[in-house]
């Protein structure tokens, strides 16, 4: 019976059963989230005390995005935001602004914020998924938050989970905007 050198041996196996080859790591997508902007639809006045929520709100989904999901959160000025601004949810309305400011930074996404506040306890928390490079609006999403504002605690609570919800619903967006037909793993863990 003949037999390989080991060295030939080791070749030919190596040949036929490659060893996988690590992929190239590509760099996380660059997302802007813009400040979150209340959208009052109750027949309440507007409440001064929702700003702060607001800002929270805003902040725990960038933190989620960053440190969960893996994106490069990119910062965008506030003068620049506030430039943009011509009325209430004004760039969650109109994609391609959004897409323009994100455009200035480098960003590749754009997530457009507001808080539908129907009633004293009912909130929706509504984001717009817009890609950059054709301010193509990818995704429109939604959090529930009943109880939004109703008490501190109740508010720390659902400002975290709602953030958590919404970083998953926009990295799927992005994942299946970015690669349609692809299988979409969950990029954000529970």
């Amino acid at each position: 019976m003949f037999a390989f050198p080991p060295r030939v041996a080791a070749t030919v196996l190596a040949a036929v059963f490659p060893s996988p080859v690590p992929a190239e790591r590509l760099p996380p997508p660059r997302v802007v989230v813009l400040a979150t902007d209340l959208n009052n639809l109750s027949n309440q006045p507007d409440d001064p005390a929702e700003l702060p929520r607001l800002a929270l709100l805003t902040s725990a989904l960038r933190a989620r995005l960053a440190a969960a999901c893996g994106y490069d959160v990119v910062p965008l000025d506030s003068a620049t935001e506030a430039s943009a601004h011509v009325g209430v949810a004004y760039a969650y309305a109109h994609p391609e602004v959004a897409a323009q400011l994100a455009a200035s930074v480098g960003a590749e996404w754009v997530v457009a914020l507001r808080l539908n506040r129907i009633g004293s306890w009912v909130a929706e928390f509504e984001a717009n998924v817009v890609r950059v490079r054709d301010s193509a609006l990818v995704g429109t999403l939604a959090v529930s938050l009943r109880g939004f504002g109703m008490g501190s605690d109740l508010t720390a609570r659902l400002t975290e989970r709602g953030a958590a919800s919404m970083a998953d619903q926009v990295a799927q967006a992005i994942d299946r905007a970015a690669a349609p037909h692809a299988p979409v793993a969950r990029r954000c863990p529970p």
